[in-house]
């Protein structure tokens, strides 16, 4: 809260000053030089589990309205505000009977710490002041972030949000950016929480030894410190290393090359992670976990169609862990729905093909192989997840004349086990042999 006021009292107080300018006159003149942008998004989810296990489904409708101040000396400001309204649904405060789980997509479209709220779902997103100067950027407040970990994930009905500082300094061939991140309102939540009460606010999965994850309410940390270099190394070549530190819990080092030429792209990424201050069950990360990540592809684009070939490995060094509450997973096999962070000892393997067909429609299809360590092997799998196949279905269409502004997306998902071995329901339910369907209607302006 006292962030927010801070942002508030500073805006005022740069942009009453600006209102003294000759080219204003006034301060409802300087705010009605700004920008207003607004968006909708009415949501159709439906998940068909497994024979004997619950299905659910839930249709959402959310609106937002943001605005941005014109730019005085550099300095500028934004603010914007989300709701969420719950129109029809299965009853998502009740758990499946055989595995006592909730629903795991549908409840994301609300709050999933308050699964029988369908009203009031309501979230000051931006609120932020900038200063810009030539080649320096300086951001506070509450923005959408970008990072490669943090990022908006913006696959429900609002995206995640951070609070901090972010700053700049961009050359024609480079970027150099830090950042400091002390709040997060992760997506499928409308409230905001420090960092260290972030963790465990979606499933907990187990530690090491077996036992249920117990590190929420547990961690200490002042927050999340960001350090990343982007650089352009000749025409086609570009370079991204960078830094992730989140205090006293773990650190993650990371880079990516990227190569383009005549319509072909590899990309290579690497990370490399490890604990800060491991503590029993009670800790995120164990002191011997030491994850070690290699993720590549290789793209080709020929006239309208665009194909790649994925892979990823992550060795058997210790489980890649990120809170699932900050953002999704960059590795290149990612398809939707379905994650691989918390595990070690994974191959995974991807193949992702796009058709513009028109500059209006264009059809996606993803299919993945995921090879993870056996369900029973909590060391190497946090969130007993079997080794599985997914399709991927998918089809955008953007709308022209009276509708321009809107868009309609189609998202089918089939996963399914490797292995008919598992007769627990616990590793079945929301997780393999299953469908879901979405169906997103989205309009901005």
């Amino acid at each position: 809260m006292k962030s927010i006021l801070l942002v508030i009292i500073t805006f005022f107080l740069v942009f009453n000053v600006s209102a003294q300018e000759v080219k204003y006159g006034s301060l409802s003149k300087f705010l009605a030089s700004g920008k207003v942008n607004g968006k909708t998004r009415l949501y159709f989810m439906a998940t068909d589990n497994d024979a004997s296990l619950t299905d659910y489904n839930a249709t959402a409708l959310g609106a937002g309205i943001a605005y941005s101040t014109p730019t005085f000396k550099g300095f500028s400001a934004g603010m914007s505000g989300n709701f969420i309204v719950n129109l029809h649904s299965s009853d998502l405060s009740i758990l499946d009977p055989a595995t006592q789980n909730p629903s795991r997509y549908e409840l994301g479209l609300f709050d999933v710490t308050e699964p029988e709220k369908k009203t009031n779902l309501t979230r000051l997103e931006n609120l932020w002041i900038q200063f810009e100067k030539e080649n320096f950027k300086l951001k506070y407040g509450q923005y959408t972030p970008t990072y490669l970990f943090i990022n908006p994930q913006d696959g429900r009905m609002s995206p995640t949000m951070v609070r901090g500082f972010e700053g700049n300094y961009k050359t024609d061939k480079s970027n150099l950016m830090v950042a400091f991140i002390h709040g997060i309102s992760p997506r499928s939540t409308v409230s905001w929480y420090k960092v260290s009460d972030t963790f465990g606010i979606y499933p907990s999965g187990r530690a090491t030894d077996g036992t249920a994850g117990n590190y929420q309410g547990n961690i200490n940390t002042a927050g999340i410190v960001l350090a990343e270099w982007n650089q352009k190394i000749e025409k086609a070549i570009q370079l991204k290393v960078g830094s992730m530190s989140v205090l006293n819990v773990f650190q993650t080092w990371y880079t990516t090359i990227g190569l383009a030429e005549n319509g072909w792209k590899l990309n290579v990424m690497g990370i490399y992670q490890h604990p800060l201050n491991p503590e029993s069950n009670q800790s995120y990360i164990d002191k011997d976990e030491k994850a070690l990540v290699f993720s590549g592809q290789i793209a080709k684009k020929i006239n309208k169609w665009d194909a790649s070939f994925n892979y990823t490995r992550i060795a058997d060094k210790g489980r890649f862990l990120m809170p699932r509450e900050w953002g999704r997973e960059p590795l290149y096999t990612f398809l939707p729905r379905e994650r691989n962070e918390g595990s070690a000892d994974t191959h995974a393997a991807s193949i992702k093909v796009k058709n513009t067909l028109t500059e209006a429609l264009s059809l996606n299809l993803g299919f993945g192989k995921y090879w993870l360590p056996n369900v029973s092997n909590a060391s190497k799998n946090k969130y007993a997840m079997p080794s599985y196949n997914q399709l991927n279905l998918e089809a955008n269409y953007t709308f022209n004349g009276w509708l321009k502004g809107g868009s309609i997306k189609t998202l089918f998902v089939r996963k399914t086990e490797t292995e008919d071995s598992y007769e627990n329901p616990k590793v079945i339910f929301n997780k393999v042999n299953m469908n879901t369907l979405n169906i997103i209607f989205n309009y901005t302006f």
